[in-house]
């Protein structure tokens, strides 16, 4: 290895920067498709209703149009799904069960020509009663979504013996909170591109999170062999969880082969925000005892999520909240009780942190409430009772050394919590410091298939080619890998060349989410890395015709014992010659030792590997508009060992930017109308000037064994201790404890007032 190290950790200019800052790069909309037609969905005006009729003969007569697509032209599986939960139509059939549900697919020459046609589309519907509340519809009576019935999973932990943990509390707290939905809210809507080859075979382009469960769900949907199905990956715009939904791939797929042409499908923002998936919204109800010096001695918790009309990635959500209830702390008897419940709101799916940021919102909002209670401070209160490496989890997993970061974070945050205490408000105004640590789990969980696989090449050119069998979200995924792959092979980061996703030629690398792309590919392309030095040497020691153990790799060539040196580049092309290419191809799959990890609990439980941050957040009330500004956040965060730095500090400000939404604006809402919050003039992300003017990352490289170089996760840690911090310090500036997000300016007002000091204009912080 090298040493010094020349790459790792150091803030490299990702080499798709210029193109995206100039324009230049091609997103899936911007993909040339000749003689290319265009898709418009028809979809549900009702929550819940049953399909009577459909007549589409006049909008098939309409020129320019090709096909109208209904149900009953899907040639295979009429089905798809997630995690083994095919419940999803490809087309509504029969009955729909969400506002958005695709009931058509007109395919024309021009869009113009579909839209007219849609308009002469008839769909008649028998409206049926909607349930929208998931506690509602878990009951035997409420409206059925489903045949089967509305609780899609139930998921319980228990460890330890509740009653006697709350027979020895001094002190116990019942408190209940909400969160809301969520929209991914990215810059590029969903879309997709098909085009039908003259071979019988579909090439579609995808904006997706895993292009090769795009290739399954397609060929499962047109009844063609999964090698007649070919999926490429262009730049994507955003994804968030939102785009491991491949419902417009499928679509795009199944208009080109009906026409045997090429077609293209976009949807408009509207679409997004009604038809693909979102942050669940929960309901929860805590129950906390400890002792009166603070020692947390029991948990009982419940939780209903709201999967929305199918069930996505419900499960998995489902599964990761469960075990992040508890938060970052020892609490020796836990009950745990989740539902996953289907309603007819709009479908629920991954999105960034798989539910730790809801359940976080809750147990760090019960933190600070026991701290009150007991008249503790509440930084003094979580360092009692964080986790410590030995101690075991209500999974049963014992934490290994990942947790001795807590107490550097702890450090970290009451530093940065002081120095914000002395900051003085602006006349009128009230101000609060809070915090919250933050946990968010790493993979996909026990007894999940859970491998990436990679390809290097080394070109006679010097050049190395790196196939990722995943795509690059915008995260920097291609980047940090290129990163490792210089840093392993000892050469030049300009020497590591990323090639587009087409799982025609690329590897299987499996879906993009659960904070481990970076630590999966990252193994997987050391393991290919030593391949390709040992493909090199043998070649090296063929060619000068010494023994192979006299010979060592390094910095990019091939020295010997007598001092002589041969560049790679000069064995590579000699080997080319004899027709001998260098290629080095490796998977890793992420561990689940036996003796770690508890098989007592449903698939995708427990996981046995964290990431560990804090978040101290200032804020100013305004307390006669109940106006929050986020005036500070000190994100600290340890990530194993930083790749790319300045990618690190791009992870945590996105982030802190989409927790702040999470806390203050953002709500997909029903409507006095009926409809749901829909576009952005009424959907409220954070822009700019929301964020706060004073924003610091603090980076805590704490290796983690088992990671390349050291590295673990940021990517979904960095958004989860936000919104509880953000809260936390709204309460400790105007006493009003917010038990519901995003926390509404009408909460505030008024009750705010009673708080303000003339002398300080504000509460100090229990020390």
């Amino acid at each position: 290895m090298l040493d010094p190290i020349k790459t790792i950790g150091k803030a490299e200019i990702r080499k798709d920067a210029w193109d995206k800052v100039t324009g230049a790069a091609r997103f899936t909309s911007d993909v040339p498709l000749p003689g290319e037609n265009q898709g418009l969905l028809i979809r549900s005006p009702h929550h819940h209703a049953r399909i009577i009729r459909i007549e589409k003969e006049a909008a098939e007569r309409t020129p320019g149009v090709l096909k109208v697509l209904t149900v009953e032209d899907v040639p295979g599986s009429k089905l798809f799904g997630y995690l083994g939960v095919l419940d999803q139509p490809v087309l509504a059939s029969q009955v729909v069960r969400h506002m958005g549900e695709p009931v058509a697919l007109v395919i024309a020459r021009t869009r113009s020509a579909a839209r007219l046609a849609s308009g002469l589309m008839r769909v008649d519907y028998e409206a049926l009663e909607p349930v929208f509340d998931p506690q509602e519809a878990a009951s035997p009576e409420a409206p059925r979504v489903h045949a089967d019935g509305n609780v899609l999973a139930s998921f319980d932990i228990d460890d330890g013996d509740i009653e006697a943990g709350f027979g020895q509390a001094e002190v116990i707290l019942e408190e209940t909170f909400s969160t809301q939905r969520v929209a991914p809210a990215y810059l590029e809507p969903e879309n997709a591109a098909a085009r039908w080859n003259e071979q019988g075979s579909v090439t579609v382009w995808v904006s997706s999170q895993h292009p090769f469960l795009d290739q399954a769900q397609i060929a499962s949907v047109l009844g063609l062999p999964l090698e007649q199905v070919q999926v490429k990956s262009a730049f994507i715009g955003g994804v968030f969880g939102g785009k491991e939904d491949s419902s417009l791939a499928i679509l795009a797929a199944l208009g080109a082969w009906a026409i045997k042409g090429a077609v293209r499908l976009v949807n408009n923002r509207q679409e997004s925000f009604l038809a693909h998936p979102k942050r669940h919204p929960v309901k929860f109800y805590y129950r906390l005892g400890a002792k009166r010096d603070g020692r947390m001695v029991a948990l009982d918790a419940r939780a209903y999520l709201d999967t929305g009309a199918y069930a996505s990635y419900g499960l998995a959500v489902g599964s990761l909240l469960t075990e992040m209830m508890a938060g970052s702390y020892r609490i020796p008897n836990v009950r745990l009780r989740t539902q996953v419940v289907y309603t007819n709101g709009p479908i629920s799916g991954a999105m960034r942190g798989f539910g730790s940021p809801q359940a976080h919102f809750a147990i760090e909002s019960m933190l600070d409430m026991l701290a009150a209670k007991l008249g503790m401070d509440p930084l003094e209160l979580r360092r009692k009772n964080m986790l410590v490496p030995g101690d075991r989890l209500c999974t049963g997993v014992q934490i290994d050394e990942t947790a001795a970061s807590l107490p550097q974070l702890l450090q970290h945050a009451d530093k940065a919590r002081k120095r914000l205490m002395e900051i003085k408000p602006p006349p009128g105004m009230l101000s609060g410091v809070g915090m919250a640590l933050g946990m968010q789990s790493m993979g996909l969980g026990a007894k999940v298939v859970d491998q990436a696989s990679i390809r290097l090449t080394w070109q006679p050119d010097g050049l190395v080619k790196l196939y990722l069998g995943s795509p690059d979200l915008g995260q920097g995924l291609a980047g940090a890998s290129e990163q490792i792959a210089a840093e392993a092979l000892e050469l030049p980061y300009d020497r590591i060349k990323t090639v587009a996703l087409d799982t025609a030629v690329s590897p299987n690398g499996n879906v993009v989410c659960a904070s481990r792309m970076t630590y999966l590919t990252g193994n997987a392309l050391l393991l290919a890395a030593e391949k390709l030095k040992v493909q090199l040497l043998d070649q090296a020691a063929s060619l000068i015709g010494l023994p192979r153990k006299q010979l060592t790799y390094q910095n990019g060539a091939i020295t010997t014992q007598q001092g002589g040196r041969i560049e790679a580049e000069e064995i590579i092309c000699r080997a080319a010659e004899k027709g001998c290419e260098m290629v080095g191809e490796a998977a890793f799959s992420f561990p689940y030792p036996e003796s770690r990890t508890p098989q007592h609990l449903p698939i995708g439980m427990p996981h046995i590997m964290f990431c560990f941050g804090c978040q101290v957040a200032r804020v100013e009330v305004d307390p006669e508009l109940g106006r929050v500004h986020v005036t500070h956040i000190i994100a600290i965060h340890d990530v194993g060992r930083a790749i790319n730095r300045s990618g690190v500090e791009g992870q945590v400000a996105g982030g802190v930017s989409m927790g702040l939404g999470f806390a203050l604006f953002e709500n997909m809402g029903l409507k006095a109308d009926g409809n749901w919050v829909d576009r952005f003039s009424e959907y409220l992300v954070p822009i700019a000037r929301d964020m706060p003017p004073d924003l610091e990352t603090i980076i805590l490289e704490i290796p983690e064994a088992s990671g390349p170089f050291g590295a673990k996760g940021i990517g979904e840690a960095s958004v989860v201790p936000t919104a509880p911090a953000i809260a936390n310090a709204v309460c400790q500036a105007t006493g009003v404890r917010a038990h519901v997000l995003p926390i509404a300016p009408e909460t505030l007002a008024g009750h705010a007032l009673t708080r303000l000091s003339p002398s300080r204009g504000t509460i100090p912080i229990l020390s």
